[in-house]
């Protein structure tokens, strides 16, 4: 099989995942065809991963080796919503759960994608379980900390000027959602 590194690239994004997921990102490269194909294709190079200890095979789903994740419901929604952007097949970066110790911040997903010499920063925070006041200390972390946009410079290694907060799962305040940007992206 010839698509081992690109899978294993993906799942180092993601971090956790199982073989629907990537094979559906796998088909929106035009790598594999829709369908079983690339279910079944996936399922292929995740094993051989895992037989190579590239990667760790799980109950039902495949993680990276630094990941401890048990792929319960917000891994799973973090999940899908990074593989709605890697979908797009623009450059991204992706940083999944990144701590900032000085902030006191875990944020689900901090990601920059460029289309046409432009880039777009963002926090990607997914509601699941977190309850207003939490989503809303976090917003609020991100709104008031001046350094916010040199850290994201930094860890991006571009000038980011401006960012913007986003949430996937369910709506919470009149903050973006990733469906919304998605869209926007695509035009």
């Amino acid at each position: 099989m010839a698509h081992e590194s690109t899978v294993l690239e993906i799942m180092e994004v993601l971090k956790v995942a199982d073989d629907k997921i990537i094979g559906e990102i796998m088909a929106s490269k035009g790598i594999w065809s829709e369908g079983q194909s690339t279910r079944t294709n996936s399922l292929k190079s995740l094993k051989t991963l895992a037989d190579l200890r590239k990667i760790e095979r799980c109950n039902g789903f495949f993680r990276t080796l630094d990941c401890k994740s048990d792929y319960k419901d917000h891994a799973k929604l973090l999940t899908k919503a990074l593989a709605e952007i890697l979908k797009l097949n623009f450059p991204v970066k992706i940083y999944r759960e990144i701590t900032i110790p000085e902030k006191g911040l875990r944020s689900d997903a901090i990601c920059l994608i460029t289309k046409d010499n432009h880039g777009l920063c963002f926090v990607l925070e997914v509601i699941h379980n977190e309850t207003q006041e939490y989503f809303k200390q976090k917003l609020t972390t991100w709104k008031t900390w001046n350094e916010a946009t040199q850290y994201l410079s930094k860890l991006f290694g571009y000038k980011i000027p401006c960012f913007s907060v986003i949430t996937a799962g369910q709506r919470m305040f009149d903050v973006l959602t990733l469906d919304d940007l998605l869209e926007e992206v695509r035009k």
